[in-house]
């Protein structure tokens, strides 16, 4: 199945967009659950930064320090990511955790109202790169109403690493939404294109001639254009009868004036004006043929691949005519023909094909015809073998010539080889020349009835 398949461009035109949208869902929901860490992170470390503020008081020497620090364990632990520091403003000493252990950080400057909370992103110990939240605080009198900056501060990779570990569990999830929306956009593609498949099903039903129409019961998108198909093959039906019509009109139109002109030739020839009745008999002959060659095609039926004709019962038609005519009453004629054997041909053309070929065999036996069917690989072989002297190899293909003639000094238009070859082609089928040894064989391959 290539690109230039519909449903090969829309099942992969959506998976492009699921793709797409579970890449920019798992974007989003990432970037949506670290904002919700930042906040909840920044709301732990305001507790801990009142906590701080609070603890600050006079210590025995008279100097500020921070008495009830933020009972969080890890500002105890060195370097565990959480730390706090507290600076008195403008020159007094700088308090700070013992996780930071002989660092201090480096506040950034406040904006704004220094009485409200700010965060930023600072340098930390160990190169680490801290989320911050700092205060500026004025200290009542009985603490010497000084001013201090407390902040408090968290390693930024522990935001990181939750929304990491979030992500990680987040695409398994998102991988198996993904499947499930692929295969639903498959079974949608599959199922909606259905309705096309129909289409082309009965299409070459029609092709083949099990069906004459596409007909009703598809959806109402693709119904009108159904309608419109079977009216173009309502149009194209009666433009072939038409067409066969007018030939055949055409060639019984001919045909009188030709026969009169072949009886004025006689007429002439009679007074003894043979040039020019042989010139007129050559010209009348040349037309009579093409007369003959469009009235056998106007016969001709249009192709139906549900055509079915009992070969037995043409052949016996065939051979009880022969057997009046007086080419016929010369030969004898022996029959092999399966009674229940059918081939895919419309009756009439089967009697037309059968009809020349016996007449060729009567003609040029000496005292023997038989006529024999067989089926081979789907294809009824009908044979007719005769004892005459048959047509050699490389004057075949003369024959089977419209028009081609090898004995001209008989009857007929040299068109029976012709017309049958264009009837078998019609039905799917082929004429075949064989010379044995002894005697000659014609050989019409039409399909068996009911294959396709």
């Amino acid at each position: 199945m290539s690109f230039g398949s519909l449903r090969i461009r829309l099942i992969a035109g959506g998976a492009a967009f699921i793709l797409a949208a579970v890449i920019v869902s798992a974007a989003g929901l990432a970037i949506l659950f670290e904002r919700h860490v930042v906040r909840w992170i920044d709301e732990q470390l305001s507790v801990h930064l009142n906590q701080l503020v609070a603890g600050v008081d006079l210590g025995p020497s008279g100097d500020l320090v921070v008495a009830r620090p933020p009972t969080d364990p890890r500002f105890d632990r060195q370097l565990s990511g959480l730390y706090w520091q507290a600076i008195v403003e403008p020159s007094g000493p700088v308090l700070r955790s013992r996780s930071l252990w002989d660092y201090e950080i480096t506040l950034p400057p406040e904006q704004g109202d220094s009485a409200l909370k700010s965060q930023h992103q600072v340098k930390g110990p160990g190169d680490q790169s801290l989320y911050l939240v700092q205060r500026r605080v004025e200290l009542p009198a009985r603490l010497g109403g000084k001013t201090i900056r407390a902040a408090v501060a968290l390693d930024d990779a522990e935001i990181q690493s939750a929304v990491w570990s979030f992500a990680t569990a987040l695409t398994p999830l998102l991988l198996v939404l993904g499947a499930f929306l692929a295969l639903a956009a498959w079974v949608q593609v599959m199922i909606g294109l259905r309705p096309l498949t129909r289409v082309r099903q009965r299409l070459e039903a029609i092709g083949c001639g099990s069906e004459r129409r596409l007909g009703s019961g598809f959806p109402d998108e693709i119904q009108p254009l159904a309608n419109e198909i079977d009216l173009l093959l309502d149009a194209r039906d009666k433009q072939i009868e038409q067409a066969r019509a007018r030939a055949t009109d055409l060639a019984h139109g001919l045909k009188t004036p030709l026969q009169v002109l072949v009886g004025h030739a006689e007429y002439l020839r009679g007074r003894g004006e043979s040039r020019i009745a042989g010139e007129i008999e050559e010209i009348s002959t040349a037309m009579q043929r093409q007369v003959e060659r469009h009235l056998a095609r106007a016969r001709m039926a249009a192709y139906d691949g549900s055509a079915s004709t009992n070969v037995s019962e043409v052949v016996k038609q065939v051979v009880r005519v022969m057997e009046r005519s007086p080419e016929g009453r010369q030969v004898a004629w022996s029959v092999s023909v399966p009674p229940e054997l059918k081939a895919r041909i419309d009756r009439d053309d089967l009697a037309e094909a059968l009809g020349n070929l016996a007449e060729n065999a009567a003609r040029h036996a000496r005292s023997h015809v038989t006529l024999s069917a067989r089926v081979q690989a789907e294809v009824v072989i009908i044979s007719f073998a005769d004892d005459g002297p048959g047509i050699p190899m490389e004057l075949q293909k003369e024959a089977l010539r419209r028009g081609g003639r090898l004995d001209t000094g008989g009857p007929g238009a040299g068109l029976g080889l012709a017309i049958v070859t264009d009837i078998a082609e019609t039905w799917g089928g082929t004429l075949w020349l064989h010379k044995p040894k002894s005697g000659f064989e014609v050989c019409l391959r039409i399909p068996i009835a009911g294959v396709p």
